[in-house]
């Protein structure tokens, strides 16, 4: 019985090191992910399209369009409809 427990540890180590290899060698990857497409590129270029530079062409805008966007925002928020959802 006690020569189990001598070797219990030794097998435990033994299925231990491999898994801790290949942490220990992942850790070391040569470059982290290289290999993926350049995030943050699409939120770059919504913001150079969104974003007026001086000399750029400016669309025209009617005037009863841009009152009217106006006097919406200035009026109170619509009230939430009653739920039609009861609880039991």
């Amino acid at each position: 019985m006690s020569h189990l427990f001598a070797v219990l540890p030794r097998v435990a180590l033994a299925a231990f090191m491999p898994l801790a290899l290949v942490g220990m060698l992942s850790a070391c990857a040569a470059q982290p992910g290289a290999d993926l497409p350049p995030f943050g590129d699409t939120v770059r270029h919504m913001i150079d399209t969104q974003t007026y530079q001086p000399g750029d062409p400016v669309s025209p805008t009617q005037g009863d369009k841009v009152a009217g966007a106006l006097e919406s925002y200035r009026q109170p928020a619509a009230p939430y409809p009653p739920s039609t959802v009861s609880m039991p």
